[in-house]
């Protein structure tokens, strides 16, 4: 199964095929099923969560990917899956911007890896890399991708981490190191490998070109690329980058045809930020040969693109602002360089005056804005997820009104009038609680266990006193408060499908207890668990559960804590029957 996963989904995948992938992966279901082998299952489940993630679907790969590491928590001897699901878990989880619990989940697969001493490692250290790029950690990027790098043994992934170390040493000005970098790679004589030299010989030219030694710098990177050429692989970038070298030694036709070179590779790639690139660059181009009208069409097209990636992406607002202040500081010096020969010293310190003022406005006025709309959409995004959180909660509340009812009919049917006036009494408490919380998005822990009470002394007068239950919540402080309704469905799952047909009494036992910022909820019956729970019913649990689990990560993105539902059946583990279920609850302080 594994060496189809790799021939057949994983091209697909790197292609963003999801599409077929997705029905290739669903093809396979029955047989993975059929077959029973968890490492197939855990494969067939990260596949499926790579499929969402490629898609923007986080919610539903953060799913897929849980299954498969829970699936390796459960059976896995060897590590490699348990890493396999952590490693992926950390990935989803940096895309969420969830950095914190990325890091904790990509150092967990690290050490792993580092233990067992996988291949895998590598790979590892470039999603460690991505996430403390995204922290903004330069050191800790530093260590992932030396380290990397040096366990690297296929010229694909030294290719990889090569071209990412030019990109660290560039963000932090280090021109020299990353030449020494980069000439000692010229004698590294491990690989042997057109793509590896390729990138070796064009990033060593670019950065003697920046350092000032263009000539030499352009030798290395003609030869690049004409290594990228026999690979059919030439791009943008390095045409954008040849160009900017031609530039430097004032060869300004050829700077400009090879810019034009660029222009046509980058359309095909949809890189706006390499399209404003190129058009800054061509603009840079005419100015210094005082082509001063071509150069203003020229930033004009840099300003268009620059809004295109601006659309097309989700940027930080320093950097947002970084980029606006460096388009409008080009066009000052072209403006600057067209007006040079046509007004005095005083004339010209008016205008970048006047200039800067506009920019400060602009900037002042843009940050405004942007504070406004972010406000309404934080705002917005709250109200839709307290609309949510009512609606899944209606959804359990209408669920249990109808078992209420069917319940009480019975009742009814059996002439026990007296029952029935219980039933009501006690439906009655009950609904006085609900109709209480419904307005609010968290209540108070006391309420949720009264409620929660409340409903038990009903289903036990509904079962004729046929189970037993304890709620035991240890001592923790005034004003805790979590969402309505979230505790009462799993007791009624043990109710309704658990105790069906059982002639033991039942007995259900609740344990709260407080652990930092969440409450640690345990569930235990003593019922038929999974195996003895019909189709149907084992459809309305798995409802239940889908509609509690969606719950739980709207109060994670709500409380930004992670939040957690684990249902085992006890038979499986401990022997014991019946179902055990343990939620991780994030919780707010009252006021």
């Amino acid at each position: 199964m594994l060496p189809f996963l790799k021939q057949r989904v994983n091209p697909l995948l790197q292609n963003l095929e999801t599409g077929t992938a997705k029905k290739i992966l669903d093809s396979l279901l029955p047989f993975i099923e059929k077959k029973d082998n968890y490492v197939d299952r855990c494969s067939w489940l990260r596949c499926m969560a790579v499929v969402y993630q490629l898609e923007g679907k986080l919610d539903s790969a953060r799913l897929y990917a849980d299954r498969s590491l829970q699936l390796a928590l459960e059976k896995d001897t060897t590590q490699r899956q348990i890493m396999a699901g952590k490693i992926q878990t950390a990935d989803i989880m940096g895309d969420q911007h969830s950095l914190d619990s990325a890091l904790h989940y990509g150092r967990e697969a690290y050490y792993i890896a580092r233990n067992i001493d996988t291949p895998g490692l590598p790979l590892i250290c470039l999603k460690l890399y991505n996430i403390y790029e995204k922290i903004g950690d330069l050191p800790m990027q530093k260590k992932y991708l030396f380290e990397g790098f040096m366990r690297s043994t296929s010229p694909k992934h030294k290719t990889v981490f090569a071209a990412n170390i030019a990109e660290y040493y560039d963000k932090v000005n280090e021109v020299d190191s990353a030449l020494l970098f980069f000439k000692a790679l010229l004698q590294d004589s491990s690989f042997n490998n057109p793509y590896y030299d390729a990138v070796r010989y064009e990033t060593l030219g670019a950065l003697l070109s920046k350092k000032g030694e263009a000539k030499e710098g352009l030798s290395y990177q003609v030869k690049g690329i004409a290594i990228s050429r026999g690979l059919g692989e030439l791009n943008a970038q390095s045409y954008f980058n040849l160009a900017a070298t031609y530039r430097k030694l004032g060869e300004f036709k050829t700077d400009k045809a090879l810019l034009d070179t660029a222009l046509a590779y980058v359309s095909k790639e949809k890189n706006w930020a390499l399209q404003k690139k190129i058009w800054r660059a061509k603009a840079e181009n005419l100015a210094r040969q005082k082509k001063f009208e071509p150069a203003y069409t020229a930033m004009d097209s840099a300003a268009f693109y620059y809004q295109k990636e601006v659309d097309s992406s989700i940027i930080v607002q320093a950097r947002e602002l970084e980029a606006r202040y460096g388009l409008l500081e080009r066009d000052n010096q072209i403006k600057s360089l067209a007006l040079a020969n046509k007004a005095g010293e005083e004339m010209r310190e008016r205008q970048r005056k006047a200039i800067v003022r506009i920019c400060t406005g602009i900037v002042i006025l843009g940050l405004l804005l942007f504070g406004i709309w972010r406000g309404k959409h934080k705002k917005r995004l709250a109200r839709e997820e307290s609309l949510r959180q009512q609606l899944l909660r209606g959804q359990i509340e209408s669920h249990f009104l109808s078992n209420s009812i069917s319940g009480l009919q019975g009742i009814i049917r059996a002439g026990e009038t007296e029952g029935a006036i219980l039933v009501v009494q006690q439906l009655g408490r009950l609904y006085q609680l609900s109709h209480a919380n419904a307005r609010e998005p968290f209540v108070s822990l006391n309420k949720e266990l009264d409620a929660l009470t409340s409903y038990l002394k009903l289903q036990q007068i509904l079962f004729y006193n046929g189970f037993d239950y304890h709620i035991d919540v240890e001592a923790m402080p005034e004003g805790i408060m979590i969402p309505p309704m979230l505790l009462q469905p799993f007791a009624e799952n043990a109710i309704l499908h658990g105790f069906a047909g059982q002639q033991e009494k039942g007995q259900i036992n609740i344990h709260i207890k407080k652990d930092n910022s969440v409450l640690y909820c345990i569930i235990e019956d003593n019922g038929s668990g999974f195996q003895g729970v019909e189709t149907n019913h084992n459809q309305k649990r798995s409802l239940s559960t889908l509609i509690n689990q969606e719950r739980l990560q709207i109060l994670s993105r709500q409380t930004k804590t992670a939040a957690k539902l684990t249902i085992v059946d006890k038979k499986a583990t401990t022997g014991e029957s019946g179902v055990r279920v343990e939620l991780i609850v994030p919780y707010r302080m009252e006021g």
